[in-house]
């Protein structure tokens, strides 16, 4: 791990440009010296919600002498509405070539703002500072950005990476449990994914941190971004090895729209994702018993997750044929296995329906090991 601009601070290079992430307490109220220069010789336009503005937004704008254009909250406003008030908001405020925006929230947020940097006068820099565990370790990670659409979530997107993102672990101090375990679920697939050089990471700060104990994460969130950002950069664009990434997102995407994006966080998805691939796997014989369980008792410290116990597997099948990821007309799963993942996994229908029948069943609460 790299060590730049000060002794507390982890900055980690992702994707072929080598985009800089810095990770470190106290980094948002240094805002103007760690983003200010990379947002020279342009200005700044500062786009946050309405939940992070009197935390955060407005303080970044002052720091950077830059308008603010708040915006509601939620997934359910990550569409195409919002994304023309960004671009009018640059417009009518005499945006140029050379200008940034700059993103303060959570992966809505981060996802909007950057699509529409791209998009705005063929494309403007833009900046991440997530202020969400899910936005520090996943959303503002990779350069991909996008809104959605009533039939399915990022279906309009773009690859376009930040210029640098700032990641402080004590905005994590304002967050509740639940937004605080939505994001432990996307650390929780990181670790699958590099088992076994996180899991004891995550091991040692998972039950603090669940409960709202930010102090000290520095050392989990930059292991979580650095397995993403080795990810993204052999893989920029999610033509192969990217695709490790989706682990538990083709079940917890399709959970997030035929819930009509209103019930669960996406890292809740998520989580419910992840034990329908950790069934999936040790039905297939990938996983054994015994690691499955270990996994969802990890899971299980997010508990309780959404009900999902009135969905049908019919209610999601729309969602999962439109998965962005699909293939020659395909859907291909990420499952755990020893030590990482496989990728593009085909099963029969009938098999994925009986082991969602399984996992609709579970209580929210737990136990998860149940499944096993």
């Amino acid at each position: 791990m790299k060590r730049g601009h000060g002794p507390d601070v982890a900055e980690i290079p992702f994707g072929p440009a080598a985009t800089p992430c810095l990770v470190g307490e106290g980094l948002l109220g240094d805002v103007a010296n760690r983003v200010g220069p990379y947002v020279k010789p342009g200005r700044a336009f500062i786009v946050t919600d309405e939940h992070v503005a009197p935390l955060y937004g407005g303080d970044v704008g002052r720091a950077l002498a830059a308008p603010v254009l708040t915006l509601p909250s939620g997934e359910a406003n990550k569409g195409w509405n919002s994304c023309e008030r960004i671009i009018r908001f640059l417009a009518e405020n005499g945006v140029e070539r050379r200008d940034v925006v700059v993103a303060v929230g959570g992966g809505v947020i981060t996802d909007l703002a950057g699509f529409a940097a791209a998009v705005a006068l063929r494309g403007i820099a833009w900046i991440a500072v997530p202020t969400t565990l899910v936005g520090m370790v996943d959303a503002a990670i990779g350069g991909k950005t996008g809104i959605d659409l009533d039939i399915g979530k990022n279906l309009v997107g773009a690859f376009w990476p930040p210029r640098v993102v700032l990641a402080d672990p004590l905005a994590l101090t304002t967050l509740d449990r639940r937004q605080i375990a939505a994001g432990l679920a996307e650390i929780v697939k990181a670790a699958i994914i590099a088992t076994p050089s996180l899991d004891r990471v995550l091991d040692a700060h998972l039950p603090r941190l669940v409960e709202g104990d930010a102090f000290d994460a520095v050392d989990l969130l930059a292991a979580a971004i650095r397995v993403k950002a080795e990810v993204v950069t052999l893989d920029e664009r999610e033509a192969g090895e990217r695709q490790a990434l989706n682990l538990g997102h083709t079940l917890g995407h399709a959970l997030e729209g035929a819930t009509g994006y209103a019930r669960l966080l996406h890292g809740e998805a998520v989580a419910w994702g992840m034990l329908f691939a950790l069934r999936l796997a040790r039905d297939r014989g990938q996983l054994a018993t015994t690691e499955a369980q270990s996994w969802a008792t990890r899971l299980q410290g997010l508990a309780p997750l959404p009900d999902i116990s009135d969905l049908e597997w019919s209610d999601l099948i729309p969602f999962i044929a439109r998965d962005k990821k699909r293939h020659g007309g395909r859907i291909g799963w990420v499952l755990p296995r020893l030590g990482g993942v496989q990728l593009d996994v085909e099963f029969p229908a009938s098999e994925l329906e009986r082991a969602f029948g399984d996992l609709r069943a579970l209580s929210s609460a737990g136990p998860f090991t149940a499944l096993f």
